[in-house]
């Protein structure tokens, strides 16, 4: 029996040797404004190239000041490093190029990566562009060595960015994103990078997980875990429920619910590590949910409540997979300078995104083997 034991632990002990984890910054600061709040909406809104149900035209933000978790990689040989925005919810990975317009200040406030000082560049040159709601981003394909946490990528193609839309770009913190989701979303088919470090053998399982702390500073935000899960950062069982559209991480919500009031049943949401709140899906569905919490309107996007009773808020469930996971007040709502935000706001009728104010409470693991998704109760 003891042998029995011993031998668990040695297998076990492997199983974690073969993980590979990528430390994750947190950026936000400190007093995150309404104004911030909406350049986000208005983003995300662009990222999923849709449109609220209105005439109105609006200029298109995204702001550095929003949460956001980040981690460096290098391209190249010798290495040029970046830090990029691993974002579960897109599969395109693209870095500003060295040969970006003089005029594009997004690009030039950014590490660029120069082809011509890499031994490892490969010259593809096909033409990329990617459409966002503020503009076109343009660019080319090109191929080298990629490394990610001490894995080293051969062969991996990106998109060099000439041209940035807009002004979305201008201030993020991050220079790149490097896409996570499925390759069928990825321009061209190119497999994303975590498609080829499992083609490639360098992870031991073709599942990664996020740990998002949301309690976290500056520099330990949280982690990327490349080839399976840490059990230290959850507790109790994975509920894993089937992916159901293979381009996004999507899956079926059985319901959300406020006082055991359903509020929606049976719909769509995505898993997006490159969001920060929850986007509702259905207008009504926004409107009912954020009532039920005992929110007050504010605007045409965002509700408030008074924030000396926000302890005093309902929870609200998420049932999925038969499992219900709980996101208590302190959680959804976003404090500001003494002005409380609920983290639900609408962004079109689309399917429903679930950030990180619920992959901050729920340690959430990518199956792209099984095709599935799983979250457990983050420690």
């Amino acid at each position: 029996m003891l042998k029995f034991i011993i031998l668990l632990a040695l297998i076990s002990a492997v199983t974690c040797e073969q993980l590979v984890r990528i430390p994750i910054q947190r950026h936000e600061q400190a007093h995150r404004t309404l104004a911030h709040v909406r350049a986000e909406i208005a983003g995300l809104r662009n990222k999923y190239n849709v449109s609220k149900l209105s005439s109105a035209v609006e200029e298109t933000l995204m702001n550095s000041l929003n949460v956001g978790y980040y981690g460096n990689i290098s391209i190249g040989t010798p290495p040029q490093y970046f830090l990029v925005l691993f974002d579960t919810g897109s599969s395109d990975f693209w870095i500003p190029s060295s040969k970006c317009a003089r005029t594009d200040y997004a690009c030039h406030n950014h590490n660029r990566y120069n082809s011509s000082e890499s031994r490892t560049y490969v010259a593809n040159g096909k033409p990329a562009g990617m459409m966002y709601g503020s503009g076109e981003m343009i660019g080319y394909f090109s191929t080298d060595t990629v490394r990610i946490g001490g894995l080293t990528i051969r062969n991996q193609t990106f998109v060099e960015a000439v041209k940035e839309p807009g002004s979305t770009f201008n201030h993020k913190h991050f220079d790149g994103i490097l896409g996570m989701g499925y390759q069928a979303f990825a321009s061209n088919q190119v497999p994303p990078p975590f498609y080829n470090m499992w083609s490639q053998h360098l992870v031991a399982k073709d599942v990664f997980s996020f740990y998002l702390a949301r309690n976290g500073t500056s520099k330990r935000g949280g982690e990327l875990i490349l080839g399976g899960s840490d059990p230290k950062y959850y507790r109790g069982n994975f509920t894993y429920v089937p992916v159901t559209h293979q381009g996004y991480w999507q899956f079926t919500v059985g319901s959300i619910s406020v006082n055991g009031s359903a509020v929606k049943r049976n719909f769509q949401a995505i898993a997006d590590t490159g969001t920060s709140f929850i986007a509702i899906g259905d207008y009504d569905s926004f409107i009912a949910l954020n009532l039920k919490i005992g929110a007050k309107r504010y605007d045409e996007d965002n509700f408030y409540v008074d924030c000396s009773k926000v302890s005093s808020l309902p929870n609200v469930d998420l049932e999925i997979g038969g499992t219900k996971f709980t996101l208590p007040p302190t959680t959804y709502i976003n404090q500001s300078n003494g002005f409380c935000l609920s983290s639900f706001f609408y962004m079109a009728d689309y399917v429903w995104i679930l950030g990180d104010t619920f992959i901050g409470n729920f340690y959430t693991e990518f199956d792209l083997g099984n095709n599935r998704v799983g979250f457990a109760t983050a420690v």
